[in-house]
């Protein structure tokens, strides 16, 4: 009885550690792409998000007498072409999303498949 609960103990020490190291590095990899979380939140002004934002008028280089920039003209099209532009076709999954798609398949096989060798690993060490 002594030994079972032994091998209970370190199995475990060894789950803790799994989980505690898990939850670090998920952590790390959430504050690499967010920023870091104990930076306070700027609360968004509901008055100023409905707000409509314009640009400023395009200036050109400053001229050869060194005289202030001249205003250019706005073009008839925001983007300075003649023509439409091409607007792409969403009849498709694009292949970032089919391969981020599989990977998470791949992801959630795989730590299924580790759920249930630590389940079957308890289930031997407690004789059930």
């Amino acid at each position: 009885m002594r030994r079972d609960s032994f091998k209970l103990l370190i199995v475990a020490g060894i789950v803790a550690f799994a989980v505690l190291y898990g939850m670090e590095l998920a952590s790390h990899g959430i504050s690499t792409v967010y920023g870091p979380m104990d930076s306070p939140t700027v609360a968004e002004d509901p008055a100023s998000a409905e707000e409509d934002w314009t640009l400023p008028p395009r200036r050109t280089a400053p001229d050869a007498f060194g005289g202030a920039a001249a205003v250019q003209p706005e073009a008839p099209y925001p983007w300075g072409g003649q023509e439409e532009p091409v607007i792409p076709r969403n009849d498709r999954i694009p292949v970032v999303d089919r391969i981020s798609g599989k990977t998470a398949e791949v992801l959630h096989g795989l730590s299924s498949g580790g759920i249930r060798f630590v389940v079957s690993l308890f289930d031997k060490m407690t004789g059930s």
